[in-house]
């Protein structure tokens, strides 16, 4: 029983290290963009959807990512945008990036009369989870945050891109339900949501990239993070992230959907 116990949580390590924010950060993402949606976009999301909530979707892309026909998406959820991302060590072309899928399925998007729905279904999809994302900061990423690795308060030899992924919003909000965490950080007025939904997938990639090398920059020497020293900042940079990827996921989901 003990045996089989360590084996689920090791297992459950692993999942939770592929993906951006997590389940819990993800669907905060989806319930912050849905509460901002109009009512014609969210009616007419949800007929595709077969009337489920994007919320659903949030992390769907996570649980699919490796198996056909979905295993072309597994490199989608990490952006290699910038030039000096542009090939890998060996001089291949990178593999598509969340910026630029971003772009191509709002682009497919402008007439959803040619599409069908089944295509509009898995596009809504695809926007709820990359969305989010490319609003984490270390899936905006650059040379020195892959190899990396911390001591994180009580774990050891943490890759920085795992630690991002899941435990840097759980260290705060691990016992608080998605949509609780959606309601604490839903706080922005809208004079303030309407300014970070502007600019375009591009802006708002050039302003992540700023964040992704913040939090590079603030491990310590020791690579040894505490709460006083690493935590309490990344926490706020974290909750920052999520609610503008909400408020930005609800302005390309109402210009696609509320016509």
């Amino acid at each position: 029983m003990k045996r089989t116990i360590i084996t689920t949580l090791l297992v459950l390590f692993c999942v939770s290290s592929v993906m951006a924010w997590d389940g819990r950060g993800h669907s905060a993402i989806a319930y912050i963009a849905e509460k901002h949606l109009t009512k014609r976009a969210k009616a007419n999301i949800e007929g595709y959807l077969n009337g489920r909530s994007i919320v659903y979707y949030a992390a769907w892309m996570d649980f699919n990512r490796t198996d056909p026909p979905f295993d072309i998406t597994r490199d989608w959820h990490v952006d290699y945008w910038t030039d000096a991302h542009r090939t890998d060590a060996n001089g291949n072309p990178m593999p598509p990036c969340s910026v630029s899928q971003i772009k191509r399925i709002v682009s497919e998007m402008s007439d959803l009369s040619k599409l069908s729905d089944s295509l509009i279904n898995l596009n809504i999809r695809f926007l709820t989870h990359l969305v989010g994302d490319m609003h984490c900061p270390v899936h905006i990423d650059f040379p020195t945050s892959r190899p990396m690795r911390v001591d994180a308060i009580n774990r050891k030899n943490v890759k920085v891109h795992a630690m991002w992924d899941g435990m840097v919003i759980d260290v705060k909000h691990n016992n608080t339900s998605p949509k609780l965490l959606a309601d604490n950080l839903d706080i922005f007025s809208a004079e303030q949501i309407a300014a970070v939904q502007q600019g375009t997938p591009d802006d708002w990639h050039i302003e992540n990239t700023a964040f992704s090398k913040q939090v590079i920059e603030m491990i310590p020497q020791s690579k040894k993070l505490t709460y006083d020293n690493y935590f309490n900042k990344a926490i706020k940079i974290a909750e920052d992230r999520i609610t503008v990827a909400g408020y930005r996921l609800a302005a390309i989901l109402n210009s696609i959907f509320d016509k």
